[in-house]
């Protein structure tokens, strides 16, 4: 059986890195998994770029498209993908033409438009689309909100400047059901949570939508003794540290302004606590937050395990989230985590045991996790239980078993 992947990116993002991963446990049990990316970063010769040649030319075009769209389109913090006039037709691809079946993940920012993969779904192979957020049931965005409308079609969207019955939302989500009708494709979900919203879709036949969670490979993140770990980043050993890890804390759906809010409720309860931030931050924030601060700055992927391993507890403020990759990464390096509870991190956090959860959006609720996750983590028993619960749950053959039992049932 061949397997073509299709993905924006092979290592840059979390959906990305998500996919990169299904893709190395699939190829470690023998399988032929081939991966197809717009923008290929990483040296392997099993991901191939669709149009290497058109690589400079797509990226100008695709940033003055969005630079357009936001401006002129969008509103506020949403995050919104429609664009049918700009992507890659990639159904006449060799690998995809040879595939048996065809594996879509993240396939948005220029890579996929509406049209090609409307041309994918006519090929009427099969198709398993697994989802790193909501676009592929929406009519555009990638987290819904308040909103429900997706759940019969779209239109009056909120995300957009001018909304109407017939709005760009509609054209999306109704084209969609077009090509979804003609080869119904399966959904399947990272976290239970992405699932039961694909479920609601309209666009979405629940009988065709599955759970398949994104493995995490124990044998690269395992725990560390703290103080050695602590010692190779030269923090000092007799500090405790949390960690608050996005690719911009400037996000709104991060909540970085939430734990921001949270650290103010416990400045000088913890004089023995330190913050660290990885990702893009601005230096103004040390003004903000009544700890020392240490802004690492943008942490390349193969180094993040060193910075889990030497953090006491792991926050992640979320406002929606499927299946975060911060929280896998995290848990198997043996840190407990903090979290609110929303999207598909409760799946992944035992209160208690492995880390703590929050009321959505409730910073008092999120100050009192924090000051018992500290408390977790001098326990001796806490790194165990993390990584027991990554290797029970989200181990990389449970994630291909179930794969195959999907493929074998469709």
């Amino acid at each position: 059986m061949k397997i073509v992947v299709v993905s924006t990116f092979d290592k840059k993002g979390g959906a990305a890195m998500a996919c990169f991963r299904l893709c190395e446990a699939f190829r470690k049990e023998g399988h032929d998994v081939k991966l197809l990316v717009m923008e290929k970063t990483g040296d392997e010769d099993w991901v191939f770029e669709a149009a290497p040649q058109r690589k400079r030319l797509d990226r100008l075009q695709m940033d003055l498209q969005y630079a357009w769209t936001s401006r002129t389109q969008f509103r506020g913090d949403y995050i919104f993908s429609s664009s049918p006039w700009i992507g890659h037709n990639i159904a006449k691809h060799p690998l995809v033409l040879q595939a048996d079946i065809i594996n879509l993940h993240w396939i948005n920012h220029g890579f996929l438009g509406i049209d090609d993969l409307e041309e994918l779904f006519l090929l009427q192979k099969p198709v398993f689309w697994h989802m790193h957020d909501c676009w592929s049931f929406t009519g555009g965005c990638h987290y819904t909100g308040d909103c429900r409308r997706f759940e019969i079609e779209c239109g009056h969207c909120p995300a957009l400047r001018r909304s109407a019955s017939r709005d760009l939302s509609a054209m999306v989500f109704n084209r969609k059901r077009a090509f979804f009708e003609r080869n119904p494709a399966v959904f399947i979900g990272s976290s239970y949570w992405l699932t039961e919203e694909a479920k609601k879709s309209g666009l979405v036949r629940a009988d065709r939508a599955a759970h398949i969670p994104i493995p995490i490979d124990t044998d690269h993140f395992y725990p560390l003794p703290k103080d050695a770990a602590k010692s190779k980043l030269k923090l000092n050993p007799a500090k405790k540290f949390i960690l608050f890890a996005a690719m911009n804390a400037a996000d709104n759906r991060k909540g970085f302004k939430e734990l921001i809010s949270a650290l103010a409720l416990l400045g000088g309860k913890l004089p023995e606590v330190e913050i660290l931030v990885a990702g893009k931050a601005e230096d103004h924030l040390r003004k903000e937050i009544p700890f020392h601060l240490h802004l690492l700055g943008a942490v390349p992927a193969t180094s993040m395990v060193d910075v889990y391993r030497a953090a006491d507890l792991f926050v992640i403020p979320s406002k929606e989230d499927n299946l975060p990759n911060t929280v896998l990464e995290s848990l198997a390096c043996g840190t407990p985590v903090v979290g609110f509870r929303t999207g598909g991190i409760p799946e992944m956090i035992e209160p208690g045991r492995t880390g703590f959860l929050a009321a959505l959006g409730d910073v008092e609720d999120l100050a009192e996790a924090i000051l018992n996750c500290i408390a977790l983590s001098n326990e001796p028993n806490t790194a165990a239980a993390c990584v027991q619960s990554m290797q029970q749950s989200y181990s990389p053959h449970r994630s291909v078993s179930m794969y195959l039992d999907l493929v074998d049932k469709y």
